[in-house]
């Protein structure tokens, strides 16, 4: 039997396995002892603890092993088994040492409140131990990765492996973020939109009810605070989005201009760029304070330069000036790729300023405007430090946006079923306005090549 068919047997009894795998938590109090099984699955679902990241990571490395298997590719299933089976070991190291595990808490809680014992939870001191059915996945996990094992005998099989492995290598640690801190915290988020969530207690989930609550239940908050933070948000997007686009623009045609000085000026420009968000707010906000601000003091005023409708004002000027520097340099870059002889084959023709503008530098430009419009919308559709740190909630929410209300209703209100409810709902928004902007640059695209022929 070839070693790829056992692999494959083994990954499967390791996934059969997995699915019966737990911890068996106990805690003693007043000589009486309680204990319950947590299964996986239970804790996969539970989002109890940081370790329990790790359990949709591991469930995805098997699956795509399985996958490699399958196909033939030894080697392949060989590197993602190894590191399916040091997470699963991290996860049971990590998660068998939690002593104050929350959703365990509750459980064992119940427990001895059925005993009539009273216990306070400082005095809870949880023990959890893995079953032996952990240990048997573990042995399992191992014994594929030993049997898939990749040859290294001769110099030939070195190199072949080596030009198969080489490129998950270099992509494994991007892959692995990008699950682990993107990835299953979405998948996680909204699963968490579809329950009821205080970030400690267990969900429960409650189907499309946080939905009627925010949509349509008008006598709720939270109603009327997911209409007026998506609208303060759309109109963040509508006010700094253009400037964002054509302030760095007109700053990198300028300085390309420049026959000296142009490289010190685009620092300048983008100095504000690496900038922390808290940084840039705190200095604008201390700067044009009405009662000890040096604007305020300069011009002899108490002008409150963060009173509607001034508020839009300041808080579109602060974004433009701190967010040019990444566009600019895009926009710089393109330039510089743009072939000199069109420019001067308008010129021989007469071409003036304007038209070299419209019919040579803009269409080498194309690409890279409809992308920077594309990251530009959404990362506003993602604000929260400029509105929180400068004007906050005051004037009646005049400028607070949805990711304002959703940060506050899950970590200071602890409704984090709401809370995400709200988020997906703003995801949903910036997926359709994205998707727009695509197929509207594809138009553009195809219109384009219709032109050349």
């Amino acid at each position: 039997m070839k070693r790829t068919t056992i692999a494959t047997v083994l990954l499967l009894c390791f996934m059969v396995s997995f699915s019966f795998s737990g911890v068996v938590a106990a805690c003693t109090a007043e000589d009486t002892t309680v204990s319950t099984y947590v299964s996986h699955y239970y804790t996969l679902y539970s989002l109890s603890s940081a370790p329990v990241m790790l359990l949709p990571l591991i469930i995805l490395l098997a699956l795509v092993a399985l996958v490699s298997y399958v196909q033939k590719q030894p080697n392949v299933g060989f590197l993602f088994t190894a590191v399916m089976v040091v997470l699963y070991v991290v996860f049971l190291a990590t998660y068998s040492a939690e002593n104050r595990n929350n959703s365990v808490y509750n459980i064992l809680n119940a427990q001895f409140e059925e005993l009539g014992v009273r216990v306070r939870k400082r005095d809870f001191n949880i023990v959890m131990t893995p079953n032996w059915v952990c240990y048997l996945t573990a042995g399992l996990g191992v014994l594929t990765a030993a049997v898939s094992v990749p040859n290294f005998k001769t110099k030939l099989t070195r190199y072949h492996l080596k030009a198969e492995l080489e490129p998950y290598v270099y992509i494994a640690p991007q892959i692995v973020l990008f699950v682990t801190f993107s990835l299953v915290p979405i998948v996680y988020a909204v699963y968490a939109a579809f329950t009821q969530w205080d970030l400690y207690n267990d969900p429960v989930f409650t189907g499309l009810n946080n939905f009627r609550t925010i949509l349509f239940d008008s006598s709720n908050t939270y109603y009327g605070q997911l209409r007026n933070g998506l609208w303060n948000t759309i109109k963040f997007v509508i006010f700094t989005t253009p400037f964002c686009i054509a302030v760095p623009f007109a700053i990198a045609m300028a300085t390309r201009q420049l026959a000296r000085g142009s490289k010190l000026l685009q620092a300048v420009y983008y100095l504000p760029s690496l900038m922390s968000t808290t940084t840039v707010m705190l200095s604008w906000k201390y700067f044009f304070n009405n009662t000890y601000g040096a604007a305020n003091n300069l011009l002899g005023s108490t002008w409150n330069w963060f009173s509607p409708p001034y508020s839009w004002v300041m808080l579109v000027i602060v974004t433009v000036w701190w967010c040019n520097g990444g566009n600019m340099v895009i926009y710089q870059s393109a330039l510089a790729s743009v072939p000199q002889d069109q420019y001067e084959a308008a010129s021989i023709d007469g071409a003036g300023s304007f038209a070299k503008f419209r019919y040579i530098t803009l269409p080498n430009l194309s690409y890279p405007l409809m992308y920077t419009l594309v990251t530009t919308v959404i990362a506003q559709f993602n604000v929260y430090g400029q509105p929180n740190l400068l004007t906050g909630y005051d004037y009646n929410g005049a400028t607070a946006v949805l990711l304002m209300y959703i940060r506050d209703a899950a970590f200071t209100q602890q409704i984090a079923g709401i809370a995400s409810a709200m988020a997906l709902i703003l995801g949903v928004t910036i997926m359709c306005v994205s998707f727009f902007q695509i197929r509207m640059m594809r138009g553009d695209s195809k219109r384009a090549r219709r032109a050349r022929v």
